[in-house]
């Protein structure tokens, strides 16, 4: 029996270390994009911890060169776009570049790489999913994030136009919208006012973890999810149902 093929963006640390840890443990070879050579290595011992086979590429998703470079895969039954920028700016104080290496990277990678690996499940009649780590900032606006909510709410609407383009091919579109998430270390220790007030404004008054979105993202590939298409599967403890 072959092994599922899964890519994911972003994959050498926080959350999509973690996405990238449980497909390995599920037994997915995996093709994992990091920007980063000094964590490429961490990646690579996936391979021999999991017995998995690891592609690794290393690379900015804001040059298009370097998206090209992924035609060579022939398929993957999961994509799994996690790579994001973030900007906590004043709306008019965002720069020009700032808009462009932001929407570059939360938004036209994403399209693009979700473009190239349709045409190729298309092709080798892979009924395979596309899954976006979105935000629930794709869902409700906040201060000082005004180009991370334009990113989150255009990869919203791409999600939902995607699926219904993609439906009859048996591919399937699913973002995953966490909220605030403790992804550096000692996190907790460094920013403890600003972290306070971000929990008092959740409902259940707790973070989401890394676990938790990694498992969401796994659940999502299963058999168990194959009627989910072109909705968001928001994990934010309560925060966008309401006042």
């Amino acid at each position: 029996m072959l092994r599922k093929k899964t890519l994911i963006t972003g994959a050498g640390y926080g959350i999509g270390r973690e996405i990238a840890e449980k497909f390995a443990a599920k037994g997915h070879d995996l093709f994992l994009l990091t920007r980063k050579k000094n964590e490429a290595k961490s990646l690579k011992n996936l391979e021999k911890k999991y017995n998995i086979k690891t592609n690794i590429f290393i690379g900015d998703l804001r040059n298009p060169k370097f998206i090209n470079k992924l035609k060579k895969i022939k398929y993957v039954d999961n994509l799994i776009n996690n790579a994001a920028m973030a900007n906590t700016k004043y709306f008019v104080n965002v720069s020009d570049k700032e808009l462009r290496d932001l929407i570059d990277v939360n938004l036209l990678a994403t399209f693009r790489i979700s473009q190239i690996f349709s045409k190729k499940m298309i092709k080798n009649k892979v009924k395979g999913i596309i899954i976006s780590i979105s935000s629930q900032l794709g869902h409700v606006g906040a201060y000082n994030r005004t180009l991370y909510c334009l990113s989150k709410f255009g990869l919203e609407g791409l999600n939902k136009s995607m699926a219904l383009d993609l439906s009859k091919f048996g591919i399937r579109t699913v973002t995953v919208s966490p909220t605030k998430t403790l992804v550096r270390p000692n996190e907790h220790l460094k920013t403890p006012k600003r972290l306070n007030i971000i929990r008092k404004k959740i409902p259940l008054k707790k973070f989401s973890t890394k676990s938790e979105i990694a498992s969401i993202v796994y659940f999502l590939t299963t058999d168990a999810a194959n009627s989910i298409t072109g909705t968001s599967i928001v994990s934010d403890g309560g925060w966008t149902a309401g006042k």
